[in-house]
Protein backbone atom coordinates (compact mmCIF):
# COMPACT_ATOMS: atom_id res chain seq x y z
CA UNK A 1 0.00 0.00 0.00
CA UNK A 2 1.27 3.78 -0.67
CA UNK A 3 0.93 6.15 1.66
CA UNK A 4 -0.55 9.19 1.22
CA UNK A 5 2.26 11.75 0.33
CA UNK A 6 3.55 14.65 2.44
CA UNK A 7 3.33 17.11 -0.78
CA UNK A 8 -0.39 15.57 -1.49
CA UNK A 9 -1.56 16.22 2.11
CA UNK A 10 -2.58 20.01 2.35
CA UNK A 11 -4.75 19.52 -0.74
CA UNK A 12 -6.68 16.57 1.03
CA UNK A 13 -6.56 18.27 3.81
CA UNK A 14 -8.36 21.46 2.22
CA UNK A 15 -10.55 19.16 0.43
CA UNK A 16 -12.06 18.10 3.66
CA UNK A 17 -12.68 21.18 5.60
CA UNK A 18 -16.38 20.50 4.45
CA UNK A 19 -17.85 17.52 6.22
CA UNK A 20 -21.21 16.41 4.61
CA UNK A 21 -21.95 13.56 6.88
CA UNK A 22 -21.37 16.22 10.19
CA UNK A 23 -22.96 18.71 8.11
CA UNK A 24 -19.66 21.30 8.63
CA UNK A 25 -17.63 23.90 6.89
CA UNK A 26 -14.77 25.22 8.76
CA UNK A 27 -14.61 28.22 5.99
CA UNK A 28 -18.67 28.54 6.91
CA UNK A 29 -17.20 30.55 9.92
CA UNK A 30 -16.23 33.35 7.88
CA UNK A 31 -13.10 35.18 7.23
CA UNK A 32 -11.30 34.12 10.67
CA UNK A 33 -11.88 30.51 10.34
CA UNK A 34 -10.18 30.29 7.11
CA UNK A 35 -7.40 32.68 8.11
CA UNK A 36 -6.72 30.24 11.63
CA UNK A 37 -7.06 27.05 9.09
CA UNK A 38 -4.64 28.50 6.61
CA UNK A 39 -1.89 29.47 9.29
CA UNK A 40 -2.80 25.96 11.60
CA UNK A 41 -1.82 24.64 8.18
CA UNK A 42 1.33 26.41 7.88
CA UNK A 43 0.20 27.28 4.44
CA UNK A 44 0.60 31.31 5.43
CA UNK A 45 4.27 32.78 6.76
CA UNK A 46 2.09 35.51 8.36
CA UNK A 47 -1.40 35.74 9.38
CA UNK A 48 -3.48 36.13 6.59
CA UNK A 49 -6.01 39.43 6.42
CA UNK A 50 -8.96 37.38 4.54
CA UNK A 51 -12.23 39.21 3.26
CA UNK A 52 -15.42 37.40 2.74
CA UNK A 53 -14.78 37.44 -1.07
CA UNK A 54 -11.70 35.42 -0.14
CA UNK A 55 -13.65 32.95 1.76
CA UNK A 56 -15.75 32.69 -1.57
CA UNK A 57 -12.56 32.13 -3.48
CA UNK A 58 -11.15 29.25 -1.00
CA UNK A 59 -15.07 27.55 -1.33
CA UNK A 60 -14.75 27.61 -5.16
CA UNK A 61 -11.33 26.47 -5.51
CA UNK A 62 -12.49 23.69 -2.80
CA UNK A 63 -15.41 22.78 -5.09
CA UNK A 64 -13.52 22.36 -7.90
CA UNK A 65 -10.58 20.37 -6.84
CA UNK A 66 -13.56 18.13 -5.31
CA UNK A 67 -15.32 17.14 -8.10
CA UNK A 68 -11.96 16.63 -9.51
CA UNK A 69 -11.71 14.10 -7.16
CA UNK A 70 -14.68 12.56 -7.51
CA UNK A 71 -14.30 11.90 -10.98
CA UNK A 72 -11.78 10.07 -10.30
CA UNK A 73 -14.31 7.50 -9.07
CA UNK A 74 -15.87 7.86 -12.57
CA UNK A 75 -18.50 9.90 -11.76
CA UNK A 76 -18.87 12.80 -13.91
CA UNK A 77 -17.06 16.23 -13.74
CA UNK A 78 -19.32 19.36 -12.47
CA UNK A 79 -18.23 21.75 -15.21
CA UNK A 80 -19.63 24.83 -13.13
CA UNK A 81 -17.53 23.67 -9.98
CA UNK A 82 -14.41 23.56 -12.26
CA UNK A 83 -15.23 26.69 -13.91
CA UNK A 84 -15.26 28.57 -10.76
CA UNK A 85 -11.99 26.76 -9.53
CA UNK A 86 -10.53 28.49 -12.45
CA UNK A 87 -11.71 31.50 -12.19
CA UNK A 88 -10.15 31.26 -8.80
CA UNK A 89 -6.80 30.01 -10.22
CA UNK A 90 -6.52 32.60 -12.96
CA UNK A 91 -6.36 35.75 -9.97
CA UNK A 92 -3.49 33.56 -8.28
CA UNK A 93 0.20 34.30 -9.32
CA UNK A 94 1.94 31.35 -10.15
CA UNK A 95 5.85 30.85 -10.93
CA UNK A 96 7.12 28.04 -12.81
CA UNK A 97 11.01 27.09 -11.04
CA UNK A 98 13.30 25.02 -12.82
CA UNK A 99 14.90 22.17 -11.22
CA UNK A 100 18.72 23.24 -10.11
CA UNK A 101 21.43 22.11 -8.25
CA UNK A 102 22.58 18.36 -7.58
CA UNK A 103 19.23 17.13 -7.81
CA UNK A 104 17.94 18.61 -9.89
CA UNK A 105 17.40 15.42 -11.72
CA UNK A 106 14.88 13.78 -9.50
CA UNK A 107 13.35 17.24 -8.15
CA UNK A 108 12.07 18.34 -11.59
CA UNK A 109 10.39 21.54 -11.84
CA UNK A 110 7.92 22.87 -9.63
CA UNK A 111 5.24 26.11 -9.08
CA UNK A 112 5.76 28.73 -6.49
CA UNK A 113 3.13 31.09 -5.32
CA UNK A 114 3.52 34.73 -4.80
CA UNK A 115 1.55 37.50 -4.14
CA UNK A 116 0.22 38.22 -0.28
CA UNK A 117 -0.16 35.54 2.25
CA UNK A 118 -3.67 35.07 0.98
CA UNK A 119 -3.03 34.69 -2.38
CA UNK A 120 0.29 32.68 -1.47
CA UNK A 121 -1.62 29.98 0.53
CA UNK A 122 -4.23 29.33 -2.09
CA UNK A 123 -1.19 29.25 -4.88
CA UNK A 124 0.29 26.77 -2.80
CA UNK A 125 -2.77 24.42 -2.88
CA UNK A 126 -3.39 24.95 -6.79
CA UNK A 127 0.64 23.81 -7.19
CA UNK A 128 0.57 20.91 -4.67
CA UNK A 129 -2.41 19.79 -6.63
CA UNK A 130 -0.48 20.47 -10.01
CA UNK A 131 2.57 18.55 -8.39
CA UNK A 132 0.56 15.35 -7.71
CA UNK A 133 -1.18 15.67 -10.88
CA UNK A 134 2.33 15.80 -12.94
CA UNK A 135 3.32 12.78 -10.90
CA UNK A 136 0.60 10.77 -11.86
CA UNK A 137 -0.38 11.17 -8.21
CA UNK A 138 -3.95 13.13 -8.53
CA UNK A 139 -5.62 10.10 -9.64
CA UNK A 140 -5.43 8.76 -6.63
CA UNK A 141 -7.24 11.33 -4.45
CA UNK A 142 -10.81 10.37 -4.46
CA UNK A 143 -13.85 11.63 -3.07
CA UNK A 144 -16.54 8.95 -1.96
CA UNK A 145 -19.38 9.25 -4.51
CA UNK A 146 -21.86 8.41 -1.20
CA UNK A 147 -24.06 11.57 -1.04
CA UNK A 148 -24.08 11.38 2.39
CA UNK A 149 -20.45 11.39 3.37
CA UNK A 150 -18.00 12.84 0.00
CA UNK A 151 -15.44 12.60 2.25
CA UNK A 152 -11.31 13.04 0.33
CA UNK A 153 -9.53 9.58 0.88
CA UNK A 154 -6.36 8.94 -0.69
CA UNK A 155 -6.87 5.35 -2.73
CA UNK A 156 -3.74 3.12 -1.01
CA UNK A 157 -4.77 -0.16 -2.45
CA UNK A 158 -2.41 -1.98 -4.97
CA UNK A 159 -4.17 -1.73 -7.76
CA UNK A 160 -5.29 2.03 -7.38
CA UNK A 161 -9.38 0.72 -7.58
CA UNK A 162 -10.87 1.83 -4.15
CA UNK A 163 -14.12 3.69 -4.81
CA UNK A 164 -15.48 4.30 -1.36
CA UNK A 165 -13.44 5.99 1.57
CA UNK A 166 -14.32 2.96 3.72
CA UNK A 167 -15.85 -0.59 2.29
CA UNK A 168 -17.05 -1.33 5.83
CA UNK A 169 -19.32 2.33 6.24
CA UNK A 170 -20.17 3.53 2.96
CA UNK A 171 -19.28 0.30 0.23
CA UNK A 172 -21.54 -1.72 2.30
CA UNK A 173 -24.37 1.40 2.50
CA UNK A 174 -24.50 1.11 -1.30
CA UNK A 175 -24.48 -2.44 -1.64
CA UNK A 176 -27.44 -2.95 0.48
CA UNK A 177 -29.27 -0.09 -1.55
CA UNK A 178 -28.55 -1.66 -4.89
CA UNK A 179 -29.30 -5.02 -3.21
CA UNK A 180 -32.93 -3.93 -1.68
CA UNK A 181 -33.46 -2.05 -5.66
CA UNK A 182 -32.74 -5.50 -7.40
CA UNK A 183 -35.58 -7.09 -4.78
CA UNK A 184 -38.07 -4.66 -5.36
CA UNK A 185 -38.23 -4.44 -8.88
CA UNK A 186 -38.52 -8.32 -9.00
CA UNK A 187 -37.11 -10.98 -11.05
CA UNK A 188 -35.50 -10.12 -14.16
Amino acid sequence: MRELPAAVRPVVAFLNTVDVEDGTDVFGDGPEALADWLVGQGLCRSRPSVRAADVRAAVDLRRGLRSLALANTGEPVDTEDVRAAQEVLATLTLTMRLPAGPDAAESGPGLDAGGGPFSEALGRIAAAYFAASARGEWSRVRRCPAHDCAWVFWDSSKNASRRWCSMRVCGNRAKARAYTERRAAGPA
